[in-house]
């Protein structure tokens, strides 16, 4: 009986000590939900009805912490299209973070753009404001278009790229004379 006893005490004993501290427990749970991953990626961008763009990517890591954002750390590539589905422009870069709430994006690590005209922009870095629809940069780009390469610091383009501004040119460049085209 006394061993009985003795061992219902034992037990007693190891339930009470083994209480957890409800609050730890919620944000240790909190932090395993805060993260979602995905493989393989393919998302359609879509406009009244239509497809403006489409991303691929082979990872990425959704974070819903306040404000939740979406980071895309083995690289992105991003081809945008016309009304007709026409490629207008392709997007790649090593790496890449979306913040949900606001609608920005940051690009970094090797950024390449290209768009239907066979214009090419190389930079460190390409961000785009979706509240004023621009990509920009502060960092050096080199533009390649199939009369002149251009380079400088600091960028400003429409979605398209079709209209690039960059905002301290550096080194030559080439200006059609208008006399000529008479």
């Amino acid at each position: 009986m006394i061993k009985r006893l003795f061992l219902l005490f034992i037990i007693a004993i190891a339930a009470a000590s083994c209480e957890n501290d409800i609050q730890a427990v919620m944000d240790l749970d909190s932090k395993k939900a805060a993260t979602e991953n995905g493989q393989d990626i393919v998302v359609l961008f879509s406009q009244g009805g239509r497809v403006t763009a489409r991303l691929v990517a082979p990872s990425m890591e959704r974070k819903l912490d306040k404000p939740p954002f979406v980071l895309f750390n083995s690289g992105l590539k991003v081809f945008m299209y016309n009304d007709t589905l026409g490629l207008e422009s392709t997007l790649s870069a090593k790496k890449g973070k979306y913040l949900e709430d606001d609608g920005d994006v940051f690009l970094s690590d090797s950024v390449i753009v290209i768009n239907k005209k066979g214009e090419r922009l190389d930079t460190k870095e390409l961000n785009w404001d979706s509240k004023r629809k621009i990509f920009y940069s502060r960092e050096e780009v080199f533009i390649k278009t199939p009369t002149d390469s251009l380079h400088g610091w600091g960028l400003e383009a429409n979605e398209d790229f079709t209209v690039k501004k960059i905002l301290k040119v550096s080194g030559p460049i080439t200006v059609e004379d208008s006399t000529s085209l008479q």
